[in-house]
């Protein structure tokens, strides 16, 4: 298995978009999945997604071969290695404030010292038990790809701390959820928001880190990427389908 292809973009300096996708079937995957994108994010913090239906939602990925990352809803390893069984190796973990939460999570994703990870023996992520250990430990190793947010402001008062823990490979900013933990929600465009943003980018960065951002437009993305920025969540299917739709009846209804 070659290293997840995220990983070695980022590392390569490029570009990757990917959205999101809450509606819970394996369907939205195979749609999405066939138009371009990098990859799909499986939200499981804000939507009724749960582990059988993830199960589905994988196998539909596998099938257009496009990578998945599952943003989780609680604060427990145990949750994470029991996907990374069923096949995923990439996450999204949100609400990270402090250096010891980064680390405790972190090691449930990892085997190798001082990784938490219990052995599954035959689960999808060994090939049902046909791939030979050492394999498996090292492609797992090379294969996960953690995602941590920042989105509060003790995230931010703690954040040279929380970039000290191993394992970090994105650090991904929600400036929704940061505009309303500074005291203007909804207002991404304030200067005080756009300056915390800013100053965040830099401290990543200058720790050899990637950057994440959630796009709400094609021109925020842009003005991201020439901040340093690499990783993009950009729409998503609720929204993907409910523009769609507007757009086609509010071109159904003008007047001839």
């Amino acid at each position: 298995m070659a290293m997840n292809p995220i990983k070695s973009k980022l590392k390569e300096g490029k570009c990757v978009y990917g959205s999101w996708v809450r509606i819970p079937s394996p369907i939205i995957v195979e749609a999405l999945g066939d138009v371009g994108f990098d990859f799909l994010h499986i939200d499981m913090e804000h939507s009724s997604i749960d582990l059988q239906m993830l199960d589905y939602m994988i196998l539909a990925g596998y099938r257009h071969d496009i990578p998945l990352a599952v943003r989780v809803a609680t604060q427990n390893p145990a949750d994470l290695y029991r996907i990374m069984d069923i096949g995923y190796s990439s996450f999204v973990l949100p609400r990270i404030e402090t250096r010891e939460q980064c680390a405790h999570l972190l090691k449930g994703a990892r085997y190798t010292q001082p990784g938490t990870r219990g052995l599954g023996g035959a689960v999808r992520a060994t090939g049902w038990g046909a791939t030979p250990l050492d394999q498996h430990l090292k492609e797992a190793e090379e294969d996960t790809l953690m995602i941590i947010q920042i989105e509060s402001e003790e995230g931010l008062k703690n954040l040279d701390a929380i970039l000290e823990v191993p394992g970090i490979d994105v650090v991904f900013i929600g400036p929704l959820d940061l505009s309303h933990a500074l005291g203007y929600s909804g207002q991404i465009e304030h200067p005080v928001v756009k300056d915390t943003i800013d100053s965040l980018i830099k401290t990543v960065r200058q720790k050899g880190i990637a950057v994440g951002i959630h796009a709400g437009t094609i021109e925020q993305a842009k003005e991201w990427a020439e901040a340093g920025v690499q990783y993009f969540a950009v729409g998503m299917d609720v929204s993907l389908l409910q523009s769609a739709g507007r757009s086609l009846m509010n071109s159904l209804k003008q007047p001839n």
